[in-house]
């Protein structure tokens, strides 16, 4: 099962010298492996484009123990050469992370007509797909079904946001999603209560939903993951409130309440006690989200499944902490804390004045 991630880069000779230094195997395609920076360059340079993008990357990750390096990396060649052709590559094989994956680094200038190399959006990364699917099939490996929707789907920046203990704002919106569309009783209500609870608006158009975060920010449904498109939700929302009515009675609404509240105050409140919509912490989660993408320019391989248990375990910390602080015998301790450390300050006030006072004294005596 190979999954495939398409890169750029302005400097080919750092991604270059990246792919080397983990490589088990490597082959060059219409260039030695040994020279390929300087073939590469003297071909960009031949037809004076040197500048702006000089190289593609195509990052190509089988499944765990379904593969050996050797026949990774004939694939991969062979994957380079119906997708470049005409143009220096170079197929690195690594097996430094559980699944052994190629990254195939394409020039982006074709040695025999000088034409830039075009791969890009939704179709460029669709046309490499099926490629590699081809090939896999060829070599009776598993391909990913298209048909699979993820319910949850989360981005590298939301990965690298939960490895810094943050949560992104997208993962606050699943989190307000999960918990009205199990406390509400039909779709208006959903829609009604993330407005007026959380601020979070709700925009319907045609099949599509979408999501506004009161830092103003939009996410559709199907970006979100599976679980929080528009007909999966009208069809989940207020089956589990009727199935537990039929199955206690309605005598808990006190319960929901203050299930609601709880949620409500994890959602508003993080552990230091600051809103998740004011501004002090979406410029934190901004600025953060901004170092992570400079980081995300480095080469390397994206592990959904990972990221997703990352992110959970990262949001169940969170609400821990929350739950935590809003334990009113916590809330108790805080408060004689408080009162000791006040008390602690005004005796070290008194007793720096006094000793000022001495002082005083005796320089006049």
């Amino acid at each position: 099962m190979a999954t495939i991630q398409l890169g750029t880069t302005k400097n080919i000779n750092s991604l270059l010298s990246y792919c080397e230094k983990k490589s088990d195997i490597t082959k060059g395609i219409d260039c030695s492996e040994q020279t390929a920076k300087q073939q590469m360059r003297a071909t960009r340079e031949l037809f004076n484009k040197n500048d702006k993008i000089q190289g593609h990357h195509v990052i190509q990750s089988f499944k765990p123990q379904e593969v050996t390096p050797e026949k990774a990396n004939e694939i991969g060649q062979k994957l380079a050469a119906k997708l470049a052709e005409g143009h220096e590559v170079v197929v690195y094989t690594h097996t430094d992370k559980e699944h052994i994956h190629n990254h195939i680094v394409i020039n982006s200038v074709n040695f025999e007509d000088g034409k830039k190399f075009q791969l890009h959006g939704t179709k460029g990364i669709e046309k490499v797909r099926q490629l590699s699917d081809d090939l896999c099939k060829e070599n009776d490996l598993s391909i990913v079904d298209k048909n699979v929707k993820a319910d949850r789907r989360y981005s590298r920046a939301e990965y690298g946001l939960a490895k810094r203990g943050l949560m992104s704002w997208k993962d606050e919106i699943r989190e307000v999603i999960d918990l009205e569309k199990d406390s509400t009783d039909n779709f208006a209500e959903f829609k009604t209560a993330l407005k007026e609870k959380y601020d979070v608006d709700v925009l319907e158009r045609g099949k599509h939903i979408t999501f506004v975060h009161p830092n103003g920010k939009k996410v559709r449904g199907v970006t979100l993951g599976n679980d929080f498109e528009k007909e999966v939700l009208k069809d989940v929302i207020g089956k589990s409130n009727e199935q537990a009515r039929t199955e206690q009675g309605i005598g808990n609404t006190t319960e929901r309440d203050k299930g609601t509240k709880q949620l409500d105050e994890k959602l508003y409140n993080r552990s230091d006690g600051q809103r998740f919509n004011q501004s002090t912490n979406s410029t934190q989660r901004d600025t953060s989200d901004r170092e992570y993408k400079q980081e995300d320019t480095r080469p390397d391989d994206f592990d959904n499944e990972k990221a997703r248990k990352l992110i959970e375990s990262t949001a169940r910390e969170n609400a821990r902490s929350v739950g935590e602080l809003s334990r009113p015998d916590a809330r108790s301790r805080d408060i004689e804390r408080e009162k000791a450390r006040d008390i602690e300050r005004a005796n070290n006030k008194k007793h720096a004045e006094r000793t000022k006072y001495i002082k005083s004294r005796s320089h006049e005596r």
